[in-house]
């Protein structure tokens, strides 16, 4: 596991430079780590003095947090500027459009090690890695034990590669498979949706999806599942995770997985997929990694018309049935299990701190910026 802020603060950080924040994200659901990130980011960067500007004509750095696809280099009136584009991506290649727009950056920073190795495949522009940050005064450690029901919680948009199939498909065998078990047992999966009377698979029979219409914003029950679409502020949020006794994160791919590092920091043993930016901080010592194949899904941007299909391409698809197994792990030995979980927490407020984030982003911007004045 990287250890990526072992020199993190070696280094004095010049705050005199000035910071022009390109563009300002207020999106939910799959747009969530985008939103979250960029607002806590510039806090923490402001908290340390650096100066960010509203007027890029006195400012010295673009910074742009955006999916690749819609970013847009920045450009003074007096000239160019230097730009710093943070990005992700969590399939094994990068959709056709998004290549230009990666080598129109000055500087490309990455949440993870797979997303760096990912990148580099398509531009030689300079690449560096800064994690994403947890707030853990909302975040905060709860000691557990085992109590009923044994609540199972899941949080994500409700697509293919958020593991949201996988999550209701193996609570369905679960359930079927281990009912001793499953009766003193709930799942929870937490998820927005954004229009009324929209469609959501909530179960599965004789291999066909079941589908239910579900109203903006409720809480609709079946089969000791919960599945919530309100959209909660994020100390309800926070208050969700301290209620639960196990999360699910059976993604298919991150760029970093900000909610299982939010999990992770309030103490919560964690369930995830072996694959992708969470394995640069969590791995067997502090949770149960899933057994994974390379499937084929659908990367998908968002365009002001709709969700625009931009490749087909590949990801991590959780091997359900040893979710299942480890869901009767984490159950039957839970002792273990909240052992792993306060190593989490205990490794989420070590390095995944905004605050280190800050200080290893200012130092990348620092290093980049330098060098493009030398060129």
């Amino acid at each position: 596991m990287p250890e990526l802020w072992a020199e993190a603060g070696t280094v004095e950080v010049k705050r005199n430079l000035k910071l022009y924040w390109a563009n300002v994200l207020q999106l939910k659901g799959i747009g969530y780590g985008y939103t979250v990130h960029q607002k806590n980011l510039r806090a923490a960067l402001e908290k340390m003095g650096v100066e960010i500007v509203e007027d890029k004509e006195q400012a010295d750095v673009a910074i742009t947090i955006i999916p690749a696809g819609n970013y847009e280099r920045v450009k003074k009136k007096t000239g160019d500027m230097f730009n710093v584009l943070y990005t992700m991506y969590e399939c094994v290649e990068i959709p056709n459009n998004w290549i230009p727009k990666v080598n129109d950056a000055d500087l490309i920073v990455v949440p993870s090690s797979q997303n760096e190795r990912l990148f580099k495949k398509y531009t030689d522009k300079p690449i560096h890695i800064c994690w994403e940050g947890v707030d853990v005064e909302r975040f905060v450690y709860k000691k557990r034990e085992k109590s009923f029901p044994f609540t199972y919680l899941w949080v994500g948009a409700s697509n293919e590669r958020k593991g949201y199939v996988h999550t209701i498909v193996a609570w369905g065998k679960f359930m079927n498979e281990y009912p001793e078990i499953g009766n003193k047992c709930r799942l929870i999966m937490k998820t927005t949706q954004l229009t009324d009377n929209q469609e959501r698979i909530i179960g599965y029979k004789d291999g066909k999806a079941i589908y239910q219409k579900m109203p903006r914003e409720r809480i609709f029950t079946a089969d000791n599942a919960v599945v919530d679409t309100r959209d909660l502020p994020v100390d309800q949020l926070a208050g969700l995770y301290h209620t639960a006794h196990c999360f699910l994160f059976p993604t298919m791919g991150e760029g970093f997985g900000l909610t299982l590092a939010e999990a992770m920091a309030t103490g919560l043993p964690c369930i995830y997929t072996g694959w992708g930016g969470q394995v640069d901080f969590i791995s067997g010592k502090e949770g149960y990694p899933l057994k994974f194949t390379m499937a084929g899904i659908k990367a998908m941007t968002p365009t002001p018309e709709g969700w625009r299909v931009d490749l087909a391409t590949k990801a991590a698809s959780a091997d359900v049935d040893h979710l299942v197994r480890r869901m009767v792990q984490v159950y039957e030995d839970y002792d273990t299990a909240l052992e792993k979980g306060k190593r989490a927490a205990e490794r989420i407020r070590k390095d995944i701190t905004w605050d280190k984030s800050a200080q290893r982003f200012m130092e990348i911007v620092q290093e980049g910026y330098s060098q493009w004045m030398q060129r």
